[in-house]
Formats: structure tokens, sequence, C-alpha cells
């Protein structure tokens, strides 16, 4: 997957006659995990994907536990009332499902989620660093704003 989509990253877009993409049928024939997490971080790319009835539109019977765990925990991102799980439950999954692009879009819809990851000063450089690189700045600036400390003694 991840060769055909560096070769052609549009491929991902693609809809067949009955308007499905390659995610809906890698969510629907049992693809893995990993997979499905490299298309879902591309089709997130596009905002008309990024609401809880396309997210949910991808499931069905046949689709793995795996990957129902996952697209719920997408889904409930776009939440308009965030109850349950909260910003920091649907973190600690991706974290747990090694999905970095998952937690660094977290954090870039809910920067306050930082201040519950109780990361060790030593390490908060590296963490904005990446940070920074990944999300938008308005993100950055809220993560600063909820810890102030971040920047004491610089």
């Amino acid at each position: 997957v991840d060769a055909l989509v560096t070769s052609w990253i549009y491929a991902v877009k693609e809809k067949d006659a009955s308007g499905r993409t390659p995610l809906y049928y890698a969510c629907t024939s049992g693809a893995s995990l990993a997979i499905v997490q490299s298309l879902v971080d591309l089709w997130l790319e596009a905002a008309e994907n990024r609401n809880r009835h396309s997210v949910q539109s991808l499931i069905c019977r046949y689709t793995p536990s795996d990957v129902k765990n996952l697209l719920f925990y997408v889904s409930s991102l776009f939440n308009e009332v965030q109850y349950y799980p909260s910003p920091h439950e649907i973190m600690s999954f991706f974290i747990s499902i090694n999905w970095l692009n998952g937690a660094m879009f977290v954090i870039s819809m809910y920067p306050t989620v930082t201040k519950n990851l109780k990361l060790h000063t030593k390490v908060m450089a590296d963490y904005l660093s990446v940070v920074g690189k990944c999300c938008r700045l308005t993100a950055m600036s809220m993560i600063i704003q909820n810890e102030p400390d971040l920047l004491e003694g610089v």
C-alpha cells in the first residue's frame, strides 16, 4: 500500500462506480490494522472525510475488530459533544497501537491533551519539535499557553 501511495498519491482518493474508496475495501475485506492506518492517514487529509458519518460508513459486519476499534476512536474525534471517550483516552489508544499520526491528529484537534501526558521537562523540547512539524501553529500556541512551565528557563 505504501509503495502504491508513494508512486500515485491520489490512489487513496479514487472511487469506484459505487463511490467506495480503497480505504472502504481495506476496512471491509480484512486488511491488517497497519494497512488501514496508512490509508486513514491519507484519507483524513481531505476535509470532507473529517466527520463522524464518513468514518462510521467504513464499518460493516466484515470489518475486523481491531479496525473497528480504530474507526470508533477516529469517529469519536468528530463528536460534537466530547465525553466518551475523552481526547486523552483516544490519544492513549492511538499510542497503544503505535499510530503516531493519529496521536498527532488528536493533539492538533485538542492541544490541551498535552497537559494530561505528564511529560518530563527533558523531553518537552523534542515533543514541541515533533508537534511543530505535524500540527498547525494554533495548536502549538494552545499547547504553550496551557503549559507555561514549558518555556521556564528559556
